[in-house]
């Protein structure tokens, strides 16, 4: 019995010390640094811009990642970036041609195209950053992302 107590107290020894190294391996053996200062994340700059897959506020944050971060982040930002494609860059320029052939026209206003594309086809538009809004740009036939001090009227 007494041989047991022994080995069991070498194995727990020996479990206690792969701990402590791993935790100096991850964490550092060093002083600990003091804690970064908090500050309010910078709102990104709005540019005019077309809408297409990249604006939406969804997925911002998973382009930033680099190294083993983007293993995990790569994939999830591709799938954001695709579905915003789907509706920014395939749904509604196929209902724009559709609305062009019915009423052989574009949108004349921002407001016609939200009824008549936008609603008419249930598309849900990608949320925007804060500080931005789209428009139907009725000169070139296209939805826009303006910062929300500049739409055009």
């Amino acid at each position: 019995m007494l041989a047991f107590e022994m080995l069991n107290n070498r194995f727990h020894r020996f479990g206690l010390s792969l701990l402590a190294g791993c935790l100096c391996f991850t964490q550092g053996c060093g002083p600990a640094a003091p804690p970064p200062a908090a500050t309010a994340p910078e709102a990104p700059a709005v540019v005019a811009q077309k809408a297409v897959a990249g604006v939406g506020k969804q997925g911002q944050k998973l382009r930033e990642h680099s190294d083993v971060a983007k293993i995990i982040s790569g994939p999830a930002a591709t799938l954001i970036n695709v579905r915003q494609k789907a509706i920014l860059e395939i749904q509604i320029p196929h209902a724009l041609q559709l609305f062009q052939a019915t009423e052989g026209r574009m949108p004349k206003t921002h407001e016609e195209f939200m009824e008549k594309i936008v609603q008419f086809n249930q598309l849900t538009l990608p949320e925007l950053p804060a500080g931005a809004v789209y428009h139907f740009n009725t000169e070139l036939g296209e939805l826009w992302v303006y910062p929300e001090n500049e739409v055009p009227q």
